[in-house]
């Protein structure tokens, strides 16, 4: 057994493994464009894969099944949240029809909205006032408690910034495009998951504690392959605010949406704009990933453009595309740091991507981009950063003395790749070089230098509650017995 193992590792090692006649697993088999969202990979195949050892066809079939799922989650749906005929067509993004976390979990403890209700509430907003639509376009906005906008109250992917630092603190871990304006991050869940926590009353702190007491700890329903049969899935998005006068609206998932700002003279309120999809993460629980499925794209301006291509802003002018988050202009910038305030009192964040998108995954991109692009669809501006997953789910995390196993399989599972990090919403994560013990999240005794970046696993291995820090934001009830330590 061991001479044939070795044998197929050499063969892999010289890129002579033949590869499998299903065509699900081929490294060039189309991307069905559908709004049906994959439950999982096909254990068979990815067993099979394994098995040879041939970890990169194995990978690339779970990078095709995220591409799918990316391409489903966004899909338009109309009114009713039924998928429209075409990936082309008009009409807001499936995933536009799930629940926002900060409506499950209510600074109180409350029960959180109904899902799919037509109305919805507010998040917690000290000092921000209702909605005060501008002269022009702005009068135009959904009614800001529809629904039918997204409301950007998150200046962090990671840290607990509100639009209360927007309108009162310096931004210290916020991230800033170069026009000067903040990213904005939200959090969703499908409806397996909704119905997960509300059923088992996990959105309040003294529900979660007594599940945990009852059944010793919490696991989300997996997905499963066969019957397509969904299990948990979250979403965290990134969205940048467009303007007019430098932005081309055709290049960009657009929503409407309201962040908070201050009119002139006036008080913090809700202000309507025009918002740009730039990050989008999928986190999927699956049977053949108890660790997860993790997936996380971003808008192919991010931080690197042809500079020579021109663009129409949406006002109409004939301009250069520039990088949304990088200035090419000032190479020695220091990269992936909190952005000092400029002379004109702006702050620009220098984001750059430590690790590069796999020549590999740059091929998938280009094939999925023109399909995409052949079906009229704006998700062809969209790039696959990566996709990590458990390549052996039964092996415990590694820590301490062990190494690089508490570097590389600090969560367990053993994944594949061991980083994986989004450039604007895991931008202060990515280290590069520094001693293993000294990296985040480190569980590394060794201070041997190492390359960090971020890595999905590594950073939700560590929440107390099946890898989703979501749970996390579970309050107490006021004067609830045993829940105010809780």
């Amino acid at each position: 057994m061991w001479v044939a193992a070795a044998a197929v590792a050499a063969a892999v090692a010289l890129g002579v493994v033949a590869l499998p006649e299903r065509g699900e697993a081929l490294p060039d088999a189309a991307i069905p464009l559908s709004p049906t969202i994959p439950a999982d990979v096909d254990p068979a195949i990815r067993a099979r894969l394994l098995a040879e050892g041939d970890l990169v066809l194995a990978h690339r079939l779970f990078e095709r099944q995220q591409w799918a799922a990316f391409i489903a989650l966004n899909w338009p749906v109309d009114g009713e949240g039924r998928p429209r005929p075409a990936l082309g067509d008009a009409g807001a993004p499936q995933w536009s029809t799930w629940t926002e976390v900060y409506q499950i979990f209510k600074p109180d403890g409350s029960a959180p909205d109904a899902w799919g209700a037509k109305t919805r509430s507010l998040p917690l907003a000290d000092r921000v006032q209702g909605p005060v639509l501008e002269d022009g376009d702005a009068t135009d906005a959904p009614p800001i408690d529809s629904g039918d906008a997204r409301i950007l109250h998150n200046l962090s992917s990671t840290q607990r910034l509100s639009v209360a630092d927007e309108v009162d603190q310096a931004f210290s871990f916020a991230v800033f495009d170069q026009n000067g304006n903040p990213a904005h991050y939200e959090m969703l869940v499908n409806e397996v998951e909704y119905r997960f926590i509300v059923d088992n009353e996990l959105f309040h702190a003294g529900g979660l504690a007594d599940y945990i007491r009852r059944n010793g700890k919490l696991t989300f329903p997996a997905g499963r392959f066969e019957g397509n049969r969904f299990g948990a899935i979250e979403l965290k998005l990134a969205w940048r605010i467009l303007d007019p006068a430098t932005d081309d609206f055709s290049r960009y998932l657009t929503q409407p949406a309201y962040v908070a700002g201050r009119v002139p003279g006036g008080p913090a309120a809700w202000v309507p704009v025009t918002a740009g999809l730039v990050g989008f993460h999928i986190a999927q629980k699956t049977e053949t990933s108890p660790q997860w499925i993790w997936s996380t794209f971003e808008h192919v301006d991010n931080v690197a453009v042809d500079r020579l291509q021109p663009v129409k802003t949406a006002d109409g002018r004939s301009v250069r595309l520039r990088p949304s988050f990088n200035d090419p202009d000032c190479e020695w910038c220091p990269v992936n740091v909190g952005a000092p305030v400029g002379a004109d009192g702006k702050r620009r964040t220098q984001v750059t991507r430590l690790t590069p998108i796999p020549k590999e995954t740059q091929a998938l991109n280009a094939r999925v981009q023109a399909s995409l692009a052949e079906a009229g669809s704006v998700l062809r501006f969209y790039e696959m950063v990566g996709t990590q997953w458990p390549t052996d789910p039964a092996a415990p995390p590694e820590s301490g003395a062990a190494f690089p196993g508490a570097v590389a399989n600090m969560a367990g599972g053993k994944p594949l790749p061991v980083y994986l990090a989004n450039a604007v919403m895991e931008t202060f994560g990515q280290i590069g070089n520094a001693p293993a013990d000294r990296q985040q999240r480190a569980t590394s005794t060794s201070d041997k230098l190492v390359f960090g970046n971020g890595s999905c696993m590594g950073c939700h291995y560590s929440s107390p509650y099946d890898f989703s820090w979501i749970m996390t934001k579970a309050q107490p009830r006021p004067n609830a017995v045993g829940e105010a330590s809780q």
